[in-house]
């Protein structure tokens, strides 16, 4: 019994990914239900992006591919109800932080400034069955 818990520890947080990775390649844009404010600047910054998903056999890491700034983000999280995806350089670190149900946040920490910007965007799935 306690061999069996263990195994279902171990597969279940793998399992909840497989759904969100079940769901790329993934068209998202700036999420029109926040205050226009909030929605011009997304607009203005990030606009919208197109995720795909790269999985590395030989290393087993996991990354995602976003059109709008081209660039490889890695799996950094991955918990029941989120996963995050960051790129890091020397001067700040891109982030993209998905829910089960698509939601997504856009964020860059500029590490000298302590600075942080971020953008909600809305996801659907361009999978076609």
């Amino acid at each position: 019994m306690k061999n069996f818990i263990i195994i279902f520890l171990l597969i279940l947080p793998n399992l909840t990914f497989a759904d969100i990775l079940e769901e790329f390649p993934l068209a998202c844009i700036c999420d029109k239900s926040i205050n226009a404010l909030r929605y011009f600047d997304c607009k203005q910054k990030v606009s919208g992006t197109q995720l795909d998903i790269i999985e590395n056999q030989n290393s087993n890491n996991i990354f995602i591919f976003s059109s709008f700034d081209e660039k490889k983000y890695q799996l950094v999280n991955n918990d029941l109800s989120n996963s995050i995806f960051n790129y890091d350089t020397d001067d700040y670190i891109s982030s993209i932080s998905i829910q089960n149900n698509l939601d997504l946040v856009f964020s860059i920490s500029y590490k000298e400034y302590n600075k942080k910007w971020a953008y909600d965007l809305k996801c659907v799935s361009l999978k076609k069955d």
